[in-house]
Order: C-alpha cells, then structure tokens, then sequence
C-alpha cells in the first residue's frame, strides 16, 4: 500500500488561499494517498487567533512530510507578522537552500520589451540563511539607516555543497557563482566556499561572475545559464529579471530545502490589489507543488503536473488575465487538474 503523505498546507494572506486551493485541486487529482493539514497563518492567523503561527500550524508543520505555503503579509498586520512565519520556516526549521526553477512554457509570452527566447530554463539558488535573511540586525537612527550583512564559512559552505550536489541530480552540468568579491569582504568568502568544494565535483562545470555582468547576461541572454547560486539578495533581483521573461510572477515557482525539512511556495507575494477577485494566475503555485512531489520522491506525478501545466498552456485556451486571458483562478487549476486526472486514468 502506497503511504499516505502528510501535507501542511498554509494558505496565509492575500492571494495565497486561492492559488494554494488549485495546487491542492491538481495534487488531488494524482493518484497519490494525501492528507492535508489546512492551517491559518500570517494576518489571517493574527486576526482569529491571535498570533501568526498558531501553535497548530507548527505542529503540523512538525507532522508534515512537507509544507505547501501560500503568502504572508496583510494590511492590518503589525510588520513582524510576516517575518515570525518566515523566520519559523527558512530559519527555524533550517531550508537553507531557495530554489527558483525558471523556465518559459509554451503559448507563454515575456513581458513587453523582454527578449523572446522560446527556450529559457535557468535555476537560480539563493542561500535562504544568511546575508540580508530575516534575522539580520538593523535600525533608523535619526537620518541614518543601517543593516547588518553577514556571511559565514559554514553556511557559504553548505549552500555551494548543496548546489552541486543538486545540479547532478537534476542532470544540469554547469554552476555559475555570482557575487560581488571584487568588492564586498563577505562575498570573497561565499566564492572562496563555492571553490573550495568544486574539486569534489570534477564532473559539473563552473565560472564565476560579478553580479552586474550577470544582470546583464541575463538581461541579453539567460539561455547561457544553467545553475546560478549567489547570495540571498542577489537572487532576488536576479530572479526578478529571469522572471519578466518567462511571462511574470505567476508563472515562478520556489522551493526552501533543507537537510530533513522543505517547504514550497509560489514566488510571488500576497497580491492584495486582486485578491479575492479570481484572477490570481495559480500556476506558480502548481508548480511548487510540483517541486514538493520531486522532493519527496514521487518523480512521476511530478512529471504529470508539469506536462499539464504545459497541455493547458499551449492549447491557449485557458488562460488568466496576467497570461492575455479572461480565466478565472479556479477555471485555469480545474484545467490543469482535469489533464493530470486523465493522464493518471491512462497510466
């Protein structure tokens, strides 16, 4: 009998309920055994309960095999209601590792101005610990602003160790380190780590660059990337130029691993200006889902979603308005969840 697989599913602010509903819809439609544990957090979580991460989202949490996760953030929350959510999951539960698996669907189309390259497929890995990550000491002092960035031979070590070891998985042969080591002190240290374990890895090809030469190179042409792996903030704004190229946000997954813990997470963020209205483009977060079954083995069904997601993209005939569409949340996720059903009744 195949195991039941315990899913924590916490939707949080904004848009994350709807577009975690659809992820949930697809991962149903499987034929995989799932029990999910639906939990409130951020500002939904503060309102009825008082507190952010109620004590019954941690458990399950702890329970889970995995966690799917929506958004946190709303507009009558006090600023530390999103970094208490965040700070349990990246720094608490130790996902070190933010994987961002960029890649351009068919029937998709960039943003105006964005190079057309039909086949961008790029993974950009951020250390999720350390830099400018959720704990870092910083204040406002009269007309100065300061903030603490920090770097440390471990952690540096840790998410280049992990990086290569993830490019031979996924079959990917090149790393490209970026940073700004010309410059800043911590940055020398996070290439010196991304060096120092390359010789346990002679198969995978590495370079290295400077972050504003790789904005540019993405800029001109991401398909000369492979795998990227920078810091925390780079990856970021890196990201968001990957992004705009691969039709926007909701089509941009993300994945928050660690040693024995991970959760999964659409890139975007609460959205507030269309939540609740039905338009949310739900495909970032099916395709965390996605990255949620890879992660716990279930390479099939994973495979099934995402050749879904891709059917349903380029048939063009449902699409959300994000995507040049008049879709609604539901009738894109119930599309792409009808692909998996079928496919799963044929396998």
């Amino acid at each position: 009998m195949a195991k039941r697989l315990k899913i924590a599913v916490l939707p949080g602010d904004g848009i994350g309920p709807e577009v975690t509903d659809e992820a949930v819809k697809v991962l149903g439609a499987t034929d995989l055994d799932f029990e999910f544990m639906r939990r409130d957090v951020g500002g939904k979580g503060y309102i009825e309960k008082g507190d952010p991460l109620p004590p019954e989202a941690m458990q399950a949490c702890e329970e889970a095999d995995a966690v799917l996760f929506g958004a946190v953030e709303h507009h009558y929350s006090p600023y530390g209601i999103p970094r208490k959510v965040l700070i349990f999951l990246r720094m608490e539960k130790n996902a070190y590792a933010n994987i961002r698996p960029l890649k351009l669907y068919p029937g998709v189309y960039p943003a105006q101005g964005a190079p057309t390259w039909r086949d961008i497929d790029v993974v950009i890995v951020r250390d999720n610990a350390e830099g400018f990550a959720l704990k870092h000491e910083g204040y406002i002092w009269k007309d100065m602003g300061v903030d603490k960035r920090v770097i440390t031979q471990l952690r540096a070590q840790q998410i280049n160790m992990f990086v290569y070891n993830y490019a031979l998985s996924q079959g990917r042969g090149k790393i490209t380190c970026v940073d700004k080591s010309s410059w800043l002190y911590a940055d020398r240290l996070f290439r010196n780590a991304f060096e120092s374990v390359a010789d346990l890895f002679p198969g995978v090809e590495r370079e290295h660059m400077m972050v504003d030469v790789a904005a540019m190179m993405l800029t001109r042409d991401p398909r000369s990337f492979d795998v990227i792996v920078t810091p925390d903030i780079y990856g970021d704004i890196l990201s968001g130029i990957v992004i705009a190229q691969i039709g926007g946000l909701g089509m941009a997954p993300s994945a928050c691993i660690g040693d024995s813990f991970a959760f999964f997470e659409p890139i975007h963020g609460t959205a507030l200006d269309i939540a609740g209205k039905g338009v949310a483009n739900p495909i970032a977060s099916i395709l965390s889902a996605k990255l949620m079954l890879e992660w716990l083995g279930e390479e099939k069904e994973a495979r099934l979603i995402d050749e879904a997601v891709r059917a349903v993209l380029a048939e063009g005939k449902v699409r959300t308005p994000d995507l040049g569409g008049g879709s609604s949340t539901s009738e894109l996720g119930e599309a792409i969840a009808t692909h998996v059903e079928n496919a799963s009744n044929m396998l």
